[in-house]
């Protein structure tokens, strides 16, 4: 992974503080997603795309709790790697939309604490391993 020590540490100090409200942080980053792109509501016709509800904090805490385990350890994502690429089929471009609201909330809910390029790289290396076949 082409991160350095001091984006690792970045990362990993404010991934502490982001896993309490992991799901609340994912669901509002789906959210922000849904109204920057609305096409990419074609993806979850089967959840309930009101803000806040039960299927984007679900989701959303998925989203955000495997980032939680990638930034610990890169290596785990490879296991994800087939569903996401072959069987989900995630497109990359949604996935630079949905890094670029990951983006915008984490730099809404930790201002100072948030290292905004380390985290892009980061979010950047992920979207690699899940759509690459």
């Amino acid at each position: 992974m082409g991160l350095s020590d001091s984006e690792k540490a970045a990362i990993t100090s404010l991934w502490d503080k982001i896993a309490p409200d992991a799901s609340k942080l994912g669901a509002e980053s789906m959210n922000r997603l849904f109204q920057s792109h609305p096409e990419t509501k074609s993806f979850f016709t089967r959840f309930d795309l009101t803000p806040g509800s039960q299927d984007l904090l679900t989701h959303g805490g998925k989203i955000f709790n495997a980032l939680g385990e990638a930034s610990k350890n890169l290596d785990s994502l490879n296991k994800y790697q087939d569903l996401h690429t072959n069987k989900l089929k995630l497109n990359g471009d949604h996935i630079k939309l949905l890094n670029a609201a990951i983006v915008e909330v984490l730099a809404a809910h930790y201002g100072g604490d948030f290292v905004q390029a380390a985290w892009e790289k980061f979010l950047s290396e992920v979207s690699k391993i899940l759509t690459s076949s």
